[in-house]
C-alpha cells in the first residue's frame, strides 16, 4: 500500500514529496544559507544564488510531480514546505537579530515565491510525466470512424 498524505481533502503520495523536499530543501540550505551568507548583496554572485536556489525550488517540485500518480500539483506544492519553515527561521533571525534588517514583507514574499516556483516545477514535472503523441506516430491506434 502506498503511504499517503492527505491534504485539503486530496492524497499526495510520500515516495513523491519526500525526494522533492529533499531536494529543495538541500539546495536552500547548501546554496541559500551556506552561500548567501558569504556573498554581499546585489553582486553578480548574489545573483547567481538566487537563481541557483530559484533552480532548486523549481527541480525539486518537478521532482515530485514527476513521481505523483495523482495532484502533481499539489505534490509539487507540498515540497515547498521545509523550505518555507527555513525561510521563515531565517527570515525571522535577520530581521530580529544584529545587522541589517528584513523588511515587514520579506517573510510572506518568501513564503508565496517558494510556493510559486514548487508549483511552477510541478507542472514541468507534469509536463514532462505526460508524453505528448504525434499523428504521425506509428505505435498510436488508428480508428477511422464507422466506415
Amino acid at each position: 500500500m502506498r503511504s499517503l498524505l492527505g491534504v485539503f481533502g486530496r492524497t499526495a503520495e510520500r515516495r513523491a514529496v519526500v525526494p522533492g523536499a529533499i531536494m529543495s530543501t538541500g539546495t536552500a540550505l547548501v546554496v541559500g544559507v551556506g552561500g548567501g551568507s558569504l556573498v554581499a548583496e546585489q553582486t553578480p554572485a548574489a545573483y547567481a544564488v538566487n537563481g541557483l536556489l530559484f533552480g532548486g525550488l523549481i527541480a525539486g517540485g518537478a521532482v515530485a510531480a514527476f513521481r505523483a500518480s495523482e495532484n502533481h500539483l499539489l505534490t509539487a506544492i507540498l515540497t515547498s514546505g521545509p523550505v518555507i519553515i527555513l525561510a521563515v527561521v531565517v527570515q525571522t533571525i535577520r530581521r530580529f537579530g544584529p545587522g541589517e534588517a528584513v523588511g515587514a514583507l520579506g517573510i510572506p514574499l518568501v513564503m508565496l515565491l517558494s510556493a510559486s516556483l514548487a508549483s511552477l516545477g510541478g507542472v514541468l514535472g507534469t509536463m514532462a510525466r505526460h508524453r505528448r503523441r504525434s499523428l504521425l506516430d506509428p505505435e498510436r491506434p488508428r480508428h477511422r470512424g464507422n466506415r
